[in-house]
């Protein structure tokens, strides 16, 4: 609804116009009436209309007084001048000065159709552009805006939070691009927003390989949340991998959305299935603890200290299977996964080996062919066994190639084509003998530089914006560098700039 508020001293021009508006525009609403500037200030304030009829010539304060006194109040409302063709000139100076429009007296019904048809179009695109910043905020930040703004009051709001390939963790994913999902069109969202009278707004979420797409609609509008899920799913598909949709629950406050998003990435977290497509609608969860599988329990027992490579590939490829018959949850996998890991790792190998982290390889592989393959070569290296096709000899050189170029080069948007093109291996190829030499991924080893030369420049510039630093260290957006510094150092990066900086504090 487009909130209106008429400032005229003649009451039947006032009555007049607020008739014309009321019965024939259903989306403009009259708030009040006002004779003069100062009472119509005090409304204003009071009120925060959307839309301002004002008389210029009024007892006490004029409209040009009273449109100037809310500008230096930073409130750029849109103001139109009611006006006969004596006080022309002053209408034209007004509209000089910021004034929207203006009405001539007696009022055209086809000048007012104009206004209003230009104000509902302005309307919407600043709501929606408002309401869009709000929903992407809470996604990435987790807390309500500061100024108590509400632009979704009286929506209903769903989220769809998609998923190509596995969950993956910030530390993992965030410095090497890939483009996950295909782009959708514009016409695509308008046509899916005519057909269901609903907003559609798509996201980013909190990893790349995510989005999020926010539906929402007037809280007494009934939706099929299941039909329009999968029209958006024929839009939002990934390239090349499995994909997952988490359907949120619908809430009708939009102050709920936070804990309407936690309860969603947790629901994500704990059931996502690894290597296969879901739809899944959020329930709650049940207290009831994840253990370790009991046929994961069997087949390590059966671990010496110095198994054969044979026996490890025997090993791995049965826990695969099962898991891929049980069709677990990624959750269930890297539980069992750290428990197979460390069975490995036995008291004489605890001080020379670098231990793997499950949740890297689960995040790194996109399938059950790639994350077995990875599980077997981390096994090969717990146990010293050497594999000329693991790591060829002639492809020692190279690996130091790859890392003297990410020293020089961290900084860049590095995506998967670029080792291809500059080394004659894809990305994948190149993190194993990486991984075998240095006991880093090139993924991880980028964060890693980074977010050392992040913390380098927020200590030498205390006075430096987080954005400008997320620029300069390669991250595309100042949230995802925010998201990533956080789960890799304990602390966002604005109270590291603080500790940086005691004298700031309070």
């Amino acid at each position: 609804m487009i909130n209106v508020i008429i400032v005229e001293d003649e009451p039947a021009i006032a009555r007049g116009l607020s008739l014309l508006i009321t019965q024939n525009y259903c989306d403009f609403q009259v708030l009040a009436l006002c004779r003069n500037g100062k009472d119509g200030l005090q409304k204003i304030l009071e009120l925060k209309p959307d839309l301002i009829f004002t008389d210029i010539s009024m007892p006490g304060m004029n409209g040009l007084d009273m449109i100037q006194e809310l500008r230096s109040r930073q409130m750029d409302t849109r103001c139109v001048i009611l006006t006969g063709y004596a006080e022309f000139k002053y209408a034209q100076t007004a509209i000089t000065l910021g004034v929207s429009d203006y009405l001539l007296k007696p009022i055209a019904p086809n000048t007012l159709d104009n206004i209003l048809t230009t104000c509902r179009t302005q309307h919407q695109s600043t709501l929606r552009s408002l309401r869009s910043e709000y929903l992407q905020k809470i996604l990435l930040d987790d807390t309500q805006p500061e100024d108590g703004y509400l632009p979704l009051l009286s929506c209903s709001c769903t989220l769809l939070f998609f998923f190509s390939g596995p969950m993956r963790s910030n530390l993992y994913t965030e410095t090497i691009i890939s483009p996950d999902f295909l782009p959708v069109e514009k016409q695509a969202i308008e046509k899916l927003e005519e057909k269901h009278k609903i907003s559609l707004f798509l996201l980013h979420g909190r990893h790349h390989n995510e989005k999020v797409a926010a539906i929402t609609a007037p809280v007494s509008q009934p939706l099929d949340i299941d039909l329009i899920s999968q029209e958006i799913c024929q839009l939002i598909r990934p390239l090349d991998a499995c994909f997952h949709l988490v359907i949120s629950n619908t809430v009708t406050d939009c102050q709920k959305l936070q804990e309407l998003t936690r309860s969603a990435y947790l629901y994500a977290l704990f059931k996502v299935p690894f290597g296969i497509d879901s739809i899944q609608k959020c329930q709650a969860l049940t207290d009831e603890p994840i253990h370790v599988s009991a046929k994961i329990k069997q087949l390590c027992g059966g671990l010496s200290d110095r198994p054969s490579q044979e026996h490890l590939k025997d090993l791995i490829h049965s826990m695969i299977k099962f898991w891929q018959k049980e069709q677990v949850t990624q959750f269930q996998l890297l539980t069992d996964m750290r428990y197979s890991i460390s069975s490995m790792i036995h008291d004489h190998l605890k001080e020379k080996i670098i231990y793997p982290d499950p949740a890297e390889l689960i995040s790194t592989a996109p399938s059950w062919a790639d994350l077995e393959k990875e599980l077997l070569f981390e096994a090969k290296q717990i146990y010293g066994i050497k594999d000329s096709s693991d790591f060829p000899e002639n492809q020692h050189s190279l690996v130091y190639q790859v890392k003297n170029w990410l020293d020089k080069n961290f900084t860049a948007q590095i995506t998967y084509k670029i080792f291809q093109d500059l080394f004659g291996h894809n990305e994948k190829y190149l993190s194993t003998l990486f991984k075998a030499e240095f006991g880093i991924s090139p993924s991880k080893y980028i964060g890693e530089l980074r977010l050392n030369m992040a913390k380098n420049l927020m200590e030498s510039n205390p006075d430096i914006l987080l954005k400008d630093v997320a620029e300069m260290v390669g991250f595309t957006d100042a949230f995802y560098f925010s998201r990533v510094f956080k789960a890799h150092e304990g602390i966002s990066p604005s109270a590291f700039m603080k500790n940086q900086n005691p004298k700031e504090i309070s």
